[in-house]
C-alpha cells in the first residue's frame, strides 16, 4: 500500500515532468486554460475584486475601458 506522502510526490514529480516536456507556447497556452477554468463560476464582481486586489483600481477601469 503506498503512502498519502509517497502519492503526492509521485503526482508533483509527474507534473514535473509533464511540465519539463512542454515548450513555451504549449505550457503558455496550458496556463492560460487554467486560469480560464478557475474563473468560468466568477461573477463580475468576483473579477473586479481579484482584479484590483492583484492589480490595483486602475487595472480594472483600463480592462473596462
Amino acid at each position: 500500500m503506498m503512502t498519502t506522502t509517497k502519492t503526492d510526490e509521485l503526482k508533483n514529480a509527474y507534473a514535473e515532468m509533464i511540465v519539463e516536456g512542454m515548450d513555451m507556447k504549449t505550457l503558455e497556452v496550458f496556463a492560460i486554460e487554467m486560469i480560464e477554468q478557475n474563473l468560468k463560476d466568477y461573477t463580475v464582481e468576483d473579477l473586479k475584486e481579484e482584479i484590483t486586489d492583484c492589480y490595483g483600481e486602475e487595472t480594472w477601469i483600463d480592462m473596462n475601458s
